[in-house]
């Protein structure tokens, strides 16, 4: 064994091997996704040896010059008095190290928002760059394993951060010689059979801790559900409309995740990707600057390092921009992939026409709508507006082992159309002018995940003051006055120029100057919500518990998934299935510990390294997940060092799926459990095409499933075949008509397929409609 620490004294690395007090073994204490602890006590009286001091760097190898831990000195060192010495007192000093972690640990984890729809290696190299891009190295970050979505916990350690990370992608990580490492757990094996003489039966202790489970209900955060289309008439005085629920809407904490006001002296690397090799863009007096490009697509950018994922209502505003002549490039964009124009989804398009600067949208990389042509010396903000049915685009991937191996459930796309609208304002000397909407359309399809981008300069002369990026619940609002045309009606602050409010407490709330015309149609789009839940069983698993009479065939758990995080009804359907992977699994519910020497394994040991034991005359054989390992070295000559391995399965010890027996009071359990994910689609695409005194017109908006058609009920969660006082009717074609009866009217329709029993969409479509007759 070779220690070297290095105290910064200006003596670089020195070996303190012999000094090392070996009478008390010097111990390594890894463990699955977190630091690496190492103590040990050394004696440096009557040497030139200095007492270890706090930050030292500290290097150890075993005998076959293989490195076992790097890291640095985390605290002052215990001095302890051993014993009289030729010149006096001994004293030797107790030495607590923890591994290159520390470096990036004593920084702080900048405010991010939500990565959506990339893989853990991406993440953990992008968050590791964030916090130091130069004292830790990220080419061995490897795990490809897809992450739906991923919001650091402000406040927790670098350390904490990609822990939780790695282990929600049942990804292993660790720190060694300043690099992170990131791979999948089990990537390495060490084989250890009892007729190969490898293992140690007497050194092994194992046994299944944990009970079957083949009937989980797994309980989620709160989730949008119903679509809710909600009618009103204006009279021309009333400005407060009651909606009937209220509208889903993300945590306040989390509606505002990007804003740069553009103050730092250089531009925040923590939150953008600067690629400028021309040094065309920096932070001036009146905030980010452009002074021109290259030319070329793509070369001169600003892109925020977070992907978007764009659903609900996300509002993006550039603010305070000044437009020199001759500029060209996009300003204010989404990008589906990397920036450029062919890719550019949405976004604010300055060329050249006639000599002079003109604005106008690009959807899809083509140019759309209208036009405008700002003026020289003045001020505008560029807001960009997107509107999307589905609040999650990206479903969560979950991860685990059974008896068919590692498994992964979720990680899809969900199809979504969005609403777009391009607005233009001037603001010169903080005076708010008129609104100029360039753009009020639709997109079919929108990508599920965008990167923003603020300027794509092809030769931009511009400053931009200020960048907010504001995501809230799906919600929408149009109106169509008597004889006229719908229109998007601007939903925001009096600062926005908006023309109304939706506040939390479900109250629509229109602005003086945008009070509804008598007879004028107001159509609020909302969605409603409720807790997620998904309870599924296992019927294989059911019939082999059942075929022993003596016991109950049905074994039930329910409880919550804190990590990852099911943010809706199908994120907790595939918890629910990776869970009953595991969980109906025998072989996951081993735990135990391994007790082993360098001469027997002859390999290092690391968490998340996967224990293949054959161990024939116990009847075991299995693949154990290592989740900590002990190293103790001691005296010896040629050196032994201790192993003590900990392992255990994914039932036995969560990994993962991080779990909690609580359940949510507000959760509604279902009383029966499903074998099979079933339901159809929803109808979110369902509109309204006219509402009159005697009758709804419904465009589904997609074909009926053969056999089935579309159903209108009076309540919601009450679907089911049969005829009662809650139907209204069964529609076999997608545009069909729902009488009128009242001035206030409540249905809720989904589509239903010809299965005996049929199945359902999962949420409603809502009409409610508050129009005199």
């Amino acid at each position: 064994m070779k220690i070297t620490i290095d105290n910064f004294d200006g003596k670089g690395a020195v070996d303190y091997s012999a000094a090392v007090l070996l009478a008390k073994p010097l111990r390594i204490a890894r463990t699955l996704n977190k630091p690496t602890v190492c103590s040990f006590g050394v004696v440096t009286a009557e040497s030139t040896l200095a007492t270890p001091a706090r930050n030292g760097r500290v290097v150890i190898a075993d005998d076959t010059g293989r490195t076992v831990f790097t890291g640095y000195v985390a605290t002052e060192p215990t001095i302890e008095l051993a014993g009289m010495g030729t010149a006096g007192n001994v004293y030797q000093a107790w030495v607590q190290t923890i591994s290159d972690d520390l470096l990036l640990d004593m920084q702080t984890v900048p405010r991010t928002f939500a990565s959506a729809g990339q893989s853990a290696g991406v993440i953990a190299a992008q968050l590791t760059a964030r916090v130091d891009p130069v004292r830790v190295g990220t080419g061995a970050v490897n795990s490809a394993a897809s992450v739906g979505r991923f919001l650091p916990v402000e406040g927790q350690s670098w350390s904490q951060t990609i822990g939780l990370l790695s282990s929600m992608t049942r990804s292993a990580y660790r720190v060694m010689e300043s690099s992170l490492s990131l791979s999948l757990v089990g990537e390495t094996v060490h084989a250890l059979s009892e007729v190969e003489g490898t293992l140690q039966v007497k050194a092994l202790e194992a046994s299944m801790v944990r009970a079957l489970a083949n009937d989980v209900t797994v309980c989620g955060a709160l989730e949008p559900c119903a679509y809710v289309t909600e009618f009103f008439q204006g009279d021309g005085t009333t400005v407060l409309f009651e909606l009937t629920e209220d509208p889903f809407a993300p945590t306040t904490a989390k509606s505002k995740p990007l804003i740069d006001l553009f103050l730092e002296p250089a531009i925040d690397t923590q939150i953008w990707q600067l690629k400028d090799a021309g040094g065309h863009l920096s932070l001036t007096s009146t905030g980010l600057t452009c002074t021109g490009g290259d030319g070329i697509d793509g070369d001169t950018t600003l892109t925020a390092i977070d992907q978007i994922e764009l659903g609900g209502q996300l509002i993006i505003e550039a603010a305070g921009v000044q437009l020199n002549s001759g500029s060209e490039g996009l300003i204010n964009a989404l990008f589906d992939g990397i920036p450029s124009m062919a890719n550019c989804f949405a976004g604010f398009n300055v060329t050249q026409v006639g000599g002079a600067n003109t604005l106008t949208p690009v959807i899809g990389g083509v140019s759309s709508g209208s036009s405008f042509t700002p003026m020289a010396g003045r001020i505008y903000t560029l807001r960009l507006r997107l509107y999307g049915t589905e609040m999650q685009r990206v479903m969560e991937s979950y991860y685990s082992v059974g008896d068919s191996g590692v498994m992964s459930y979720g990680g899809n796309d969900t199809a979504c159309g969005v609403k777009l609208v391009f607005e233009i304002q001037d603001m010169t000397s903080g005076v708010a002018g008129a609104v100029s909407v360039l753009y009020d359309g639709s997109v079919a399809a929108a990508p599920p995940v965008a990167t923003y981008g603020l300027v794509d300069s092809l030769n931009l002369f511009c400053s931009i003051r200020s960048v907010t990026l504001m995501q809230e619940g799906p919600v929408w609002v149009t109106s169509t006055p008597s004889g006229g045309s719908a229109r998007t009606r601007r939903i925001g602050t009096t600062a926005q120029s908006a023309e109304c409010r939706i506040e939390r407490t479900g109250k629509l709330r229109f602005y003086p100057a945008s009070v509804p015309q008598a007879g004028e149609l107001i159509a609020v789009c909302y969605r409603t919500k409720h807790r997620a839940v998904a309870r599924l069983a296992s019927a294989s698993s059911i019939v082999q518990q059942g075929s022993n009479t003596a016991l109950p065939a049905v074994a039930q758990w329910a409880g919550s998934v804190t990590s990852p995080a099911a943010r809706s009804s199908a994120d907790c359907e595939n918890a629910a299935l990776a869970l009953l992977n595991a969980a109906t699994s025998r072989a996951a519910a081993w735990k135990g510990t391994y007790t082993g020497w360098n001469v027997d394994l002859q390999t290092d040991v690391w968490p998340g390294d996967v224990l293949a034991v054959n161990a024939i005359s116990s009847g075991l054989n299995a693949n154990l997940v290592v989740r900590s390992v002990l190293i103790e070295i001691a005296e010896g000559a040629p050196e032994l060092t201790k192993y003590t391995i900990s392992f255990a399965n994914d039932w036995a010890e969560d990994l993962g799926l991080k779990l909690s027996s609580h359940v949510p009071p507000d959760a509604w359990l279902p009383q029966q459990a499903a074998t099979a994910v079933t339901s159809l689609e929803n109808l979110n695409t369902l509109a309204v095409t006219s509402v009159s005194t005697t009758a709804i017109n419904i465009s589904a908006g997609v074909n009926a499933p053969s056999g089935g058609g579309f159903e209108v009920r009076r309540r919601d969660w009450c679907f089911a075949p049969g005829t009662d006082s809650d139907l209204v009717l069964r529609s076999p074609v997608s545009n069909f008509v729902i009488p009128r009866e009242a001035a206030m009217e409540q249905y809720y329709i989904r589509m239903y397929d010809g299965a005996n029993p049929p199945n359902y969409s999962r949420f409603s479509s809502a009409i409610f409609v508050n129009v005199p007759l």
